[in-house]
């Protein structure tokens, strides 16, 4: 046995071989069922469209949505997954498989520099910290940008603390640069924010511990041209192909975004500290420990530049969003990494010792997830869920999961709190990294298992009937995810989603109309297809609306028509119901064997 274990240890102090092994964790956490869950509307079904639509149409300059310009974000995120379209295609897994590394990237730059600053055990901690923490693991399994501009941003700011503690003049250079390089990264990730943020926390660190010198090296001009040559050539061709691309990028979606209301995604001044203290879970109750032995008197502030660095890096992004007049959730994600490296720093030295002096963080998990345990079951044995149409067809699927979870974090919290009795501080470490993994990949499945946000199967059944490109619309909303999974634009009527600026560049009638000219479409001699919400089809039915359409597919979210009936290859008639203009009874279903091709007659669709 001891044998065995002095084996372990010499080949994890192998050169290389810990960040391999930790690597490999990391990858089978962050890449578990990424495939299991429907593409979600609207972001995720918003961001795989785009790189589609760039692949189709071959211009990776202008981002279209649907067919109309999409100027609200820069295109690296697009154009990194369609070069997942390219090589490896469409599908649930594909699409997410770059949020999945860029995570797993995230988390092993944290164990790198915790390691570099505070030793092994440092880094293990942080990297583990960041990859269990709720909001990280679950952007990093979502088709959006925050999780790319987060570990681009955290790129830009450790490669400046690297330069600025490195001793050799021609590494810290390397480190300047690099810095440059991913600050421009996140510029063509998500906008000015990836280089506006570094550049003030350097400054706001330069100021506070007086290291004047050290802007020199940091705006050294190798490095300026480096993010000039990254970050320019974009918004310059877009620039010159679209003549008021530089106002709305730059006005509308930067400084309008911040400064006013417009995009409706304002918030109370707390907004953010119900987002921090529950999505880093299960690690929040060591963020007090965390800070309070990293904080350095101000008369010594010069004795902890790393510390200090990393806690102004955190405050000052989440003062930044907090007076921001647009708040979401993911926009904090950027402060995760030096949270996450500053745990490190304080549980690291723990994990080869026996005392348990942390007690706030262990009681604060057990409390939280101790009460997890209690409410999942309670919550999902509620009579008013299961009776609830909108809820209760999943919790079926889900119940495999549900006990196992609740009896996961039951465990998790008892052990957290005895175990150190015996073992120390870290016998809480590895019983709260556990339940984080087992906890968060087991909610991975229950969103796998109980989706409602997709229109998938309606969108398959459309592609089953749908041969000669004939119409698809997407009435009174935009289904994100339906052009994804056909493959092709759909035509949006009644509602201009996030087109108003698009539709004013270009003529982009055929793929965003009112309903005026859509009934044209829907009254003509051709097969069109529609999807509606079902709650708006439910209110059609009740008032008497539908006439001659056939319901193909419905979903708690939508209902899948069309003009005309449709027929499988027996020759069954696959309408469900068949809601005809000449039936005396109004919209009741009527029985026919071989309908009748008549003239579809679109309904007096009410406002929304």
């Amino acid at each position: 046995m001891n044998d065995l274990r002095s084996k372990c240890e010499a080949f994890l102090n192998r050169r290389g071989a810990l960040t391999l092994l930790l690597a490999a964790m990391l990858a089978a956490l962050f890449l578990f069922d990424i495939g299991g869950r429907n593409i979600s509307s609207p972001d995720e079904g918003r961001y795989i469209e785009i790189p589609r639509e760039m692949v189709e149409t071959g211009d990776y300059v202008l981002p279209r949505l649907n067919g109309i310009l999409y100027f609200e974000k820069p295109p690296l995120f697009y154009w990194l997954e369609a070069s997942a379209i390219k090589t490896l295609g469409i599908s649930e897994w594909s699409m997410r498989l770059w949020p999945a590394l860029l995570g797993l990237f995230g988390a092993l730059m944290a164990y790198g520099v915790a390691r570099r600053f505070y030793g092994r055990g440092a880094g293990l901690v942080a990297g583990g910290v960041l990859a269990t923490t709720l909001l990280y693991y679950a952007l990093a399994r979502f088709i959006i940008l925050d999780v790319a501009e987060a570990v681009l941003m955290s790129a830009a700011l450790f490669s400046f603390l690297l330069s600025a503690e490195e001793k050799d003049e021609r590494k810290s250079i390397w480190w300047a640069r690099g810095g440059h390089a991913a600050a421009a990264l996140a510029v063509l990730t998500k906008g000015l924010i990836g280089v506006l943020l570094p550049g003030l926390i350097g400054l706001i660190w330069i100021a506070a511990i007086g290291r004047w010198s050290f802007v020199r090296r940091a705006l050294c001009p190798s490095g300026i041209a480096i993010f000039l040559l990254i970050a320019v050539p974009w918004h310059a061709l877009a620039a010159m192909q679209n003549h008021d691309f530089l106002w709305f990028y730059f006005v509308h979606e930067h400084l309008m975004r911040f400064t006013t209301t417009v995009h409706r995604r304002d918030g109370p001044m707390w907004y953010f500290i119900p987002v921090l203290l529950i999505g880093f879970m299960p690690w929040t109750g060591y963020l007090w420990h965390a800070f309070k032995d990293a904080l350095p008197k101000w008369s010594r502030r010069k004795e902890r530049p790393v510390e200090l660095f990393l806690i102004i890096w955190a405050v000052t992004i989440f003062v930044f969003f907090t007076v921001s007049d647009s708040k979401l959730p993911p926009y904090i994600l950027p402060i995760f990494p030096p949270l996450a490296v500053l745990l490190g720093r304080v549980l690291g030295p723990r994990l080869s010792a026996a005392q348990a002096d942390l007690p706030l963080g262990r009681w604060v998990f057990a409390l939280f997830f101790g009460a997890l345990a209690v409410a999942v079951p309670v919550i999902y044995s509620m009579p008013s869920l299961r009776q609830n149409d909108d809820i209760g067809a999943y919790l079926g699927p889900v119940a495999p999961i549900v006990i196992p979870m609740a009896i996961i974090f039951a465990l998790g919290a008892i052990a957290a709190v005895w175990l150190p009795r015996r073992f120390g501080d870290r016998a809480s470490i590895v019983a709260i990294a556990l339940t984080g993994v087992l906890g968060w990949t087991g909610v991975s499945l229950v969103a796998s298992k109980a989706d409602p946000n997709s229109i998938k199967s309606v969108a398959e059944i459309i592609k089953t009937y749908r041969h000669h490109d004939e119409v698809v619309a997407s009435y009174g909303t935009f289904f994100y995810d339906l052009p994804v999974y056909l493959n092709d634009k759909v035509v949006v009527v009644d509602n201009t989603a996030e087109f108003d600026f698009g539709m004013t560049q270009e003529d982009v009638s055929k793929y965003a109309m009112p309903t005026a000219p859509f009934a044209k479409i829907w009254n003509g001699p051709k097969l069109t297809f529609m999807v509606v919400r079902a709650r708006l089809f439910s209110t059609w039915e009740s008032q008497g609306l539908p006439k001659r359409m056939c319901v193909i597919a419905r979903t708690d979210r939508a209902v899948g028509i069309s003009n005309f009936p449709l027929f499988d290859k027996s020759g069954k008639m696959i309408c469900d119901p068949w809601y005809d203009l000449d039936d005396p009874e109004g919209f009741a279903p009527k029985e026919q064997d071989e309908p009748v091709m008549r003239k579809p007659v679109l309904p007096t669709m009410p406002p929304l």
